[in-house]
């Protein structure tokens, strides 16, 4: 079985879910040993002063989160030294043992950290390894030096990196509307059938096929505290 190696990519773009404009990619040259993941979770902060304000200066509750972004942490070593394999950048792949690391380490820097001149803004990252993919900003860039050769030059360094993912919230949030699931809300004042369909179908055209569906006499006022069923539909 061969060995998958963590690969990082930087982009310059990220819309609908995914990034694009590709400045490059680096793959890592020995697997970190320790790889910590974690989840932003919807906190309560309701008491909290921290809340935002609305114009008559009362305060409102955030938007519960559709999706929990992630965060990867983790540390890796690129050595030069022969003490253990080394896979610098194409671009740098002649590199003799002995030699310095330090294109290797502005390359890295270049993919993760450095504004580009496109966006002016550091770039988008991917990362792959096995199973997991995850598309972000870098949040946490830390080199530190362990050796270096004889000219001064660095040959061995430790990398400690986070990723926080990048969440498009409207994507999300029509992943979360499953055509494949029967809704039967409750009817509340101010309810309507192009609003619900644009709810639960993220659509608002299909409000004629409900009023049928639910044999509705007229689609135009609804009932509060009734019950209308909204069934997956082939669009």
């Amino acid at each position: 079985m061969s060995i998958v190696n963590l690969t990082i990519t930087g982009y310059s773009k990220f819309a609908n879910g995914s990034a694009s404009s590709s400045i490059g990619s680096y793959e890592l040259p020995v697997n970190p040993d320790t790889f910590d993941l974690s989840y932003e979770l919807n906190g309560d902060d309701s008491d909290s002063e921290e809340q935002p304000l609305t114009a008559s200066g009362t305060s409102v509750k955030a938007k519960p989160k559709t999706y929990n972004p992630r965060t990867i942490s983790f540390d890796f070593i690129i050595d030069n030294s022969g003490a253990i394999p080394f896979a610098p950048p194409t671009q740098y792949s002649t590199l003799s043992v002995g030699s310095s690391i330090e294109d290797s380490l502005i390359y890295l820097r270049k993919l993760t950290i450095k504004p580009n001149s496109d966006s002016h803004r550091p770039p988008y990252v991917k990362l792959e390894w096995g199973t997991i993919t995850l598309v972000g900003n870098v949040t946490k860039f830390e080199s530190k030096i362990l050796k270096f050769n004889r000219s001064g030059s660095p040959l061995r360094a430790k990398i400690s990196m986070s990723i926080k993912e990048e969440v498009d919230e409207a994507v999300i949030t029509r992943e979360f509307r499953s055509p494949d699931i029967t809704r039967i809300p409750k009817i509340k004042e101010g309810d309507s059938l192009v609003s619900l369909c644009e709810q639960f179908y993220d659509d608002p055209k299909y409000f004629i096929r409900i009023a049928e569906y639910n044999k509705l006499p007229s689609f135009r006022s609804l009932k509060p505290g009734s019950v209308l069923e909204f069934p997956p539909l082939e669009k």
